[in-house]
């Protein structure tokens, strides 16, 4: 249950259950790769970026994924017109993200949010070490993680549901500091057809916070077969017409 990395609980239970014993390699290996089933999800909802002495800002958000277990390939879309192709192999160095050609700003930039937060892109990071378990909201256990961008250039200390191995909660600090300057918090897993996946994302800075909101009625889940592929998972923004990039 990754954030927007579906999971077919039925597969999964078995290893799920034997999560929080696992050695630290093994724990990682179950984060990364969740399951060995491709799965795809599309999925609309609403951010909302506050920054202290300015207005709130709303835009509509598109994120359409397909996950395989060799990679994943997503499509991000923010306010209709600006987008954003995300690739994701299962190494360190495997996270890419493209913008557009036809993007005339940044403004998935002025949120706080990076585009890779929407799969969870710091899970593939090289592993600094684990650190000491704890609670959060004094109900979830979790397992404590250290990761370390390939760039060195920042660190994230994730919180990973122990029973699970999925994360609740990321908070990135540069290189060189101790506070983080931006911190990740997912939930609302929802179950539909059969597959979960995170309806709320939050992620916050000093001064600014911004809440992504995905809408349960209108998300599309399932199986993702690639002789048959479902249509418009890797949509394009409004306007554009691109032949050969439907999937």
């Amino acid at each position: 249950m990754k954030i927007l990395i579906l999971h077919s609980l039925g597969f999964l239970l078995p290893m799920l259950l034997a999560a929080a014993d696992l050695p630290l390699d093994r724990f990682i290996q179950l984060a990364r790769n969740p399951n060995t089933t491709s799965t795809y999800a599309k999925l609309e909802g609403v951010l909302q970026h506050r920054r202290r002495g300015s207005d709130v800002k709303t835009m509509p958000l598109y994120f359409g994924i397909i996950i395989q277990p060799e990679r994943s390939t997503a499509r991000l879309i923010i306010d209709r017109d600006e987008s954003y192709t995300i690739g994701q192999s299962r190494d360190i160095n495997g996270s890419t993200v493209i913008p557009a050609p036809e993007n005339r700003g940044d403004k998935l930039g002025a949120t706080g949010i990076k585009a890779g937060d929407l799969t969870m892109n710091f899970l593939y990071f090289p592993v600094v070490k684990e650190l000491e378990n704890t609670t959060l909201g004094g109900m979830v256990p979790c397992r404590v993680i250290l990761f370390e961008a390939p760039d060195h250039s920042e660190q994230v200390r994730a919180y990973l549901a122990s029973e699970y191995a999925f994360p609740l909660k990321a908070e990135f600090i540069r290189t060189g500091e101790n506070q983080p300057y931006r911190t990740m918090e997912v939930g609302g897993f929802t179950k539909k057809n059969d597959l979960y996946y995170a309806r709320r994302i939050r992620v916050e800075g000093p001064g600014w916070a911004t809440r992504v909101d995905f809408d349960s009625d209108t998300a599309v889940l399932g199986v993702f077969d690639p002789d048959n592929p479902p249509p418009d998972v890797m949509r394009r923004p409004a306007g554009t017409n691109v032949k050969g990039d439907e999937k």
